[in-house]
């Protein structure tokens, strides 16, 4: 009760939570509702269908993308002269070529990849209470002084463990589009690969996709949630307003992907050579290959179309995702429970 008494947290800056992608702010009257077993699920079901929509819808742009990269020699032109060449040779079916390995891929990783972020920041956010033993009245300035290397924390961890579902499917999507008649469908694709290269060529490339999607889902996290937290800051009519806050959402999603984009390109780059075809070769082979045929720009190959895709990409998922969990009920305001400042202030100094 003293430490409000004496004004010792005079000046200390709290606004509200958003319990997903990081602290749009804190307050000291208001605190986060525990995970149980139905708001997992409500999270999950949210991530998942937000990523595969969001992918499916876009696939036209991925298939060209992947294209540019894995024949580079004959997609050497501009954005929409290679719309037109792969149009006019394969025809417009081939834009959806790939389209259930990634449907289905980015349903599963969706799923885990956004809960896992919101489970990861809620856990060092506490671990970071624990060790430093802070008060609950505390608490909550203690973990806004440390918000980005939550953010990062959360985002990366969750990025390791998706990329071992993400790796296979990507693999699968990759040899589609690159070797149109490899096999009929999905299931052709995999039998033949498994039975040609061996199941653990499925997740051969999931060290590279460590390079491509942890600094890709840091940078999407962390641009989306410092830009948002910026837009609120200048618009607080925005964070009481739904059609606001789903714009705010585009917006901070535009910049997190084209931020996403550019540090994870080089990755994405070397597990479409990787996987275009069947090989033998290792990572450090792949990247050889691609330096001896266009120097340091081979790493750079397609980030025009990817800074496209994801901008579109990123902005949509989040745009669905905080649309779905409002219906959901796991929204902002559903996430959080009031604190009683002066109840807790009384137990910390009956405590002492």
């Amino acid at each position: 009760m003293d430490e409000i008494l004496d004004g010792s947290l005079e000046g200390q800056q709290f606004k509200a939570v958003n319990p997903v992608f990081g602290f749009r702010g804190r307050s000291p009257i208001e605190r986060e509702k525990k995970l149980d077993t139905s708001k997992v699920l409500r999270f999950m079901a949210s991530g998942a269908v937000c990523s595969s929509i969001a992918h499916f819808s876009l696939t036209p742009i991925d298939v060209v993308k992947t294209k540019v990269q894995t024949q580079p020699d004959k997609y050497d032109g501009g954005m929409i002269t290679t719309f037109k060449k792969v149009a006019d040779e394969e025809g417009l079916g081939t834009f959806f070529d790939g389209w259930e390995p990634t449907f289905v891929g980015f349903f599963f990783s969706g799923a885990f990849g956004f809960f896992l972020s919101e489970f990861f920041r809620r856990y060092y956010s506490s671990l970071v209470v624990s060790v430093l033993k802070v008060s609950e009245i505390n608490a909550p300035n203690v973990i806004s002084s440390l918000e980005i290397p939550l953010i990062v924390a959360g985002a990366a961890t969750a990025a390791f463990f998706c990329c071992f579902l993400l790796a296979p499917f990507d693999a699968v999507r990759i040899r589609t589009v690159s070797q149109p008649d490899y096999a009929p469908n999905i299931f052709g694709v995999v039998s033949r690969m498994v039975e040609e290269e061996g199941v653990l060529s499925l997740f051969s490339a999931v060290p590279v996709w460590w390079a491509k999607e942890i600094p890709f889902n840091v940078f999407k996290f962390l641009v989306f949630d410092t830009s948002t937290e910026y837009l609120y800051e200048q618009f607080p009519v925005a964070q009481e307003d739904i059609r606001l806050s789903l714009l705010v959402s585009l917006v901070g999603g535009t910049l997190g992907g084209i931020a996403a984009t550019i540090v994870s390109n080089p990755a994405d780059v070397v597990v479409s050579e990787l996987k275009k075809s069947k090989t033998d070769m290792t990572t450090w082979e792949a990247v050889d290959i691609l330096k001896e045929r266009a120097g340091m720009s081979a790493f750079a190959k397609g980030m025009g179309l990817r800074m496209i895709f994801y901008s579109l990409l990123v902005s949509l998922q989040f745009f669905l995702y905080d649309t779905v969990r409002i219906i959901l009920g796991v929204g902002a305001d559903d996430m959080k429970l009031y604190l009683n400042v002066l109840e807790v202030a009384l137990n910390e100094r009956i405590k002492q």
